[in-house]
């Protein structure tokens, strides 16, 4: 058994149900609530938290086109398709569309089903490979290191949002 496997396994699972708890019952009107005109909403985070997760395990590891444009998520949202959520400036959060989170959840569902088998299949050997990551080369396993620090930190910030709406465990 791979222990190092079985520790990413585990943080990228734990994320993933906390982020489900955290949506849990949340109300449209609060799921696109902005603590200010300058801050996301929560729909826009998880958007944002699945195409990072598409962009970096499909794209930047696999090589392949992100199951974004693959599976036609894109077709709902055409002026998001090749967006990541990365420097979005006023005008484009204010203009960010309505999204139904059951929608944006089973992409994203679709999106970890990938990763966890990614993540069981990969060899040591893949990730001391070199990679493009924007306009740099990396190695894979900095790309899973951000992946994990991406995913943590967008998740403070829906479970902020979500305490600041509805306080403690409501």
């Amino acid at each position: 058994m791979n222990y190092f496997r079985q520790s990413i396994l585990s943080g990228i699972n734990e994320y993933y149900e906390i982020l489900k708890k955290s949506l849990k019952a949340l109300t449209q009107e609060e799921l696109i609530w902005r603590p200010n005109t300058h801050s996301n909403n929560i729909i826009f985070l998880v958007w944002h938290m699945a195409l990072v997760e598409d962009n970096l395990i499909n794209k930047v590891l696999l090589g392949k086109e992100r199951v974004w444009i693959t599976d036609n998520y894109y077709r709902e949202f055409p002026e998001l398709r090749d967006q990541t959520g990365f420097a979005f400036n006023q005008e484009k959060l204010d203009k960010f569309p309505l999204m139904d989170i059951e929608w944006l959840m089973s992409y994203y569902d679709i999106l970890r089903k990938g990763t966890i088998e990614f993540i069981e299949n990969v060899r040591d050997k893949d990730l001391s490979l070199d990679y493009k990551f924007g306009i740099r080369e990396v190695k894979g396993y900095f790309v899973i290191g951000r992946l994990m620090t991406e995913l943590s930190q967008h998740l403070g910030q829906v479970s902020y949002i979500r305490g600041m709406i509805r306080g403690l465990d409501k």
